[in-house]
């Protein structure tokens, strides 16, 4: 249980909802890439992946949920919002890099 997308492949839009309470966050809807060469799931999902990496996670607001990892359910709706900001505008290097790391493992 936990942190999950729900993605509507018709309309080609994702949200994270919590699994436990099954409630959408109050956050960003994820649609495909500007370049189209990323489904938004698959970005909802670089979202979460950056999240649990980034350097910048203790700066954003969050609700008192006492958990061992990095949860976006933790975040309040403005520090959802400014991660999301912030992804953004990373999203482009985070894909080189993950290709890249992809690329060197084959």
């Amino acid at each position: 249980m936990g942190c999950r997308i729900i993605h509507d492949r018709d309309q080609n839009y994702a949200v994270l909802y919590c699994s436990t309470t099954m409630r959408t966050f109050d956050g960003p809807i994820f649609s495909d890439s500007e370049d189209h060469a990323h489904d938004a799931e698959e970005r909802a999902e670089a979202f979460c992946r950056w999240l649990d990496s980034t350097d910048t996670w203790w700066q954003y607001e969050r609700h008192a949920l006492l958990s061992g990892r990095r949860d976006p359910r933790q975040l309040t709706a403005a520090g959802l919002e400014r991660a999301y900001s912030d992804w953004l505008a990373q999203e482009a290097e985070q894909w080189a890099r993950e290709e890249a790391a992809q690329f060197a493992e084959e």
